[in-house]
C-alpha cells in the first residue's frame, strides 16, 4: 500500500514535521571492486555508496565570524607567551584570523541583490487596465522596500545555507506582512514533502520566551500553529490549532543552498595556519640580534627612550655588530598563493588599491577579472528563478488582500528575474540601449533604463497627452485667430467698397 505523505499524515505525528535534509560537507565513498566493461555493456544501476558528514549551521556561524574561527583553539601552534615573576603567561589574543568568509559573503550578496528586481509583465492581451495594475505593483514594491526583503532573504542564505520568507496578512488592520526567518535569530525552516518528493507545506520551527517548542506550519490553505504541551502524567504533546492564511499558496517560501565561501573553507583554513606558524616564527626569530664580542661593564651601555649608545674602548677585540634575519619570503610567497586559491574557489575577485595602477589596464582588466564572480551570479539568478516569481506572486494577493477587490492584482502573470550586477556604469547602460533601440520598443527601453521611475511609461505617455493636448489647444487658438482676421479683412472691404460706391454717386 502507497502511504499518501498528504498534510494530514505529518500532523498525526507532528515529529514528521520536523525531519529536514541535513546540511553536509565531506565524506568517504565505499567501493571495494573495480568492474571492466565495454562500450556495449550494460549492468544493473544501483543506489549511491558516498557517504557524507553531516554539518550543523552552527558551524556556519563559527566560520563566518572570525573569533569563533577553528584556528583559534588549534593547540598545535606554539603560542607566544610571557614570563612575570618567573611565571609564564600565554598570550591567547594573539592569533591571526581572516575574514574571508565575510568579504566572500558581502561579494555574492552584492553580485546577486545589488541590483533592483526586474519585472515583466507576461499577459499576451496587455490591455490599458493591466499596464496600470502593473505600474502599481512596482510603485508598492519600491514603497514598501521589498528590494531590502530581497536582500535579506539572499544574505541570510548565503551566510547560513538556507532561510524562508513568510508574507502574512494581518486581517485585523488589513495589512499584508514580510519576514525573513533564519537559524541564526532562533528559527528552523523546514520543508515538507509529499511521496513524490514534491513540496506540500513548509515548517518554522522555535521557541517561546517560556522555552516551549512550537511549529508553525503553512500548506496551500491553512496555518497550523502546533505547540508543545508539558504533562507529566501522559508525557509531551501538541496542541494544534488551525486558521485560514488568505493566500492561494504556501505563503512561506523556503530557499536552500551552499553558503558563499563553501568551496574554498578548507584553503582559507590553511591559510590561517600557515600565517599563524609564520607569525610565531617572526616574533621568535624574525627580529634583528646585536653581538657584542669583548669585556665591557655596564657604564658602556646608554640609552635613552630610542636610541642604545655603546663605548668601546681601544681593544682590538672588541667588537659589535648588529645581524638580520632572512625576509621570509617564500612563506609570504605560499600566503599570496593561497589568497589565490581562495580568490578562484570562492568566485570572487579580491581586488584592492595596490592591484589598479595609472599604467594599468583599467576598468577593462577589472572587469576581466570579474569574470568568475560574473559567472557564479549568472547561475544564481537561474536558481533563484522559482523563488523570485513566487515572492512576486504572493505580493500581488498580499496586495489584492488589502485592497476592495480581493482580485484586483490576480490577473496579472508577472515574471521576476534578479539582476547581476557588475562594473558597468549607467552611462555605458545608456549607451547601450541607445544602440538596441533599432530592434527594442521603446517601451522595453524605457523599463530598463537605469534611472527610470517604476511607472515612467505612465508618466511618459501623460506627458505625450498633455502636449498634444496643447498641441492640439494651440492649433484651435491659431485657427479661431485666423478666422477672426479674415473677418476682419472682409469687412474692411466691404466698408471700403460701400465708401467708394457712395463717393462715386455723390460725384454723379
Amino acid at each position: 500500500m502507497i502511504v499518501t505523505k498528504d498534510i494530514n499524515w505529518y500532523l498525526e505525528e507532528p515529529s514528521r514535521l520536523l525531519q529536514k535534509k541535513p546540511f553536509t560537507r565531506g565524506g568517504t565513498y565505499k567501493s571495494d571492486y573495480k568492474k571492466e566493461v565495454n562500450i556495449a555493456s550494460k549492468e544493473s544501476v544501483d543506489f549511491d555508496n558516498l557517504t557524507l558528514n553531516s554539518v550543523s549551521q552552527d558551524i556556519y556561524l563559527q566560520e563566518y565570524d572570525p573569533t569563533l574561527h577553528k584556528i583559534r583553539y588549534n593547540m598545535s601552534i606554539p603560542h607566544i607567551a610571557v614570563k612575570v615573576g618567573g611565571n609564564t603567561i600565554d598570550i591567547d589574543d594573539m592569533t591571526v584570523t581572516a575574514a574571508y568568509q565575510k568579504n566572500i559573503h558581502a561579494a555574492h550578496v552584492l553580485h546577486l541583490a545589488n541590483k533592483p528586481m526586474e519585472f515583466t509583465l507576461c499577459n499576451v492581451d496587455e490591455k490599458e487596465d493591466y499596464t496600470k495594475l502593473f505600474q502599481e505593483i512596482k510603485q508598492e514594491w519600491e514603497f514598501r522596500n521589498m528590494e531590502g526583503v530581497k536582500y535579506d532573504v539572499i544574505s541570510k542564505q548565503k551566510k547560513l545555507a538556507d532561510a524562508g520568507l513568510l508574507f502574512r496578512y494581518d486581517k485585523n488592520k488589513n495589512k499584508l506582512h514580510t519576514k525573513v526567518y533564519s537559524y541564526d535569530e532562533g528559527y528552523i525552516v523546514i520543508p515538507n514533502y509529499n511521496e513524490y518528493g514534491e513540496q506540500i507545506s513548509c515548517s518554522l520551527y522555535y521557541k517561546t520566551d517560556d522555552n516551549l517548542k512550537v511549529i508553525d506550519t503553512y500548506d496551500d490553505t491553512y496555518h497550523y500553529r502546533l505547540s508543545e504541551t508539558l504533562d507529566e502524567e501522559n508525557g509531551n504533546g501538541w496542541v494544534i490549532e488551525k486558521e485560514l492564511h488568505g493566500f492561494s499558496r504556501c505563503p512561506l517560501l523556503y530557499k536552500r543552498g551552499k553558503v558563499a565561501w563553501e568551496y574554498a573553507q578548507s584553503t582559507i583554513e590553511m591559510w590561517e595556519l600557515m600565517a599563524n606558524i609564520n607569525a610565531v616564527a617572526l616574533k621568535r626569530f624574525g627580529t634583528f640580534g646585536l653581538i657584542l664580542t669583548g669585556e665591557m661593564d655596564e657604564t658602556s651601555f646608554k640609552r635613552d627612550s630610542s636610541t642604545l649608545v655603546i663605548n668601546l674602548s681601544g681593544d682590538t677585540k672588541q667588537d659589535a655588530k648588529v645581524i638580520e634575519f632572512p625576509e621570509p619570503k617564500k612563506m609570504l610567497d605560499y600566503l599570496d598563493f593561497l589568497e589565490n586559491k581562495i580568490s578562484i574557489f570562492s568566485s570572487v575577485s579580491f581586488i584592492t588599491p595596490k592591484d589598479i595602477s595609472s599604467t594599468g589596464s583599467g576598468g577593462n582588466g577589472i572587469f576581466l577579472a570579474m569574470k568568475n564572480d560574473l559567472a557564479l551570479a549568472t547561475q544564481s539568478i537561474a536558481d533563484w528563478k522559482d523563488f523570485t516569481n513566487a515572492m512576486v506572486y504572493l505580493f500581488q494577493e498580499g496586495l489584492s488582500l488589502e485592497s476592495e477587490s480581493t482580485n484586483k492584482y490576480n490577473g496579472l502573470k508577472i515574471s521576476a528575474s534578479l539582476k547581476a550586477w557588475s562594473m558597468e556604469s549607467d552611462t555605458t547602460k545608456i549607451t547601450n540601449l541607445a544602440m538596441e533601440s533599432k530592434w527594442l520598443s521603446r517601451k522595453s527601453i524605457i523599463e530598463k533604463s537605469p534611472d527610470a521611475a517604476p511607472d515612467e511609461w505612465a508618466r511618459i505617455t501623460k506627458e505625450n497627452e498633455e502636449n498634444q493636448l496643447q498641441q492640439a489647444t494651440q492649433q484651435d487658438i491659431n485657427d479661431t485667430a485666423a478666422k477672426a482676421e479674415n473677418i476682419a479683412k472682409n469687412n474692411s472691404s466691404e466698408i471700403q467698397s460701400a465708401i467708394n460706391k457712395q463717393a462715386t454717386s455723390s460725384n454723379m
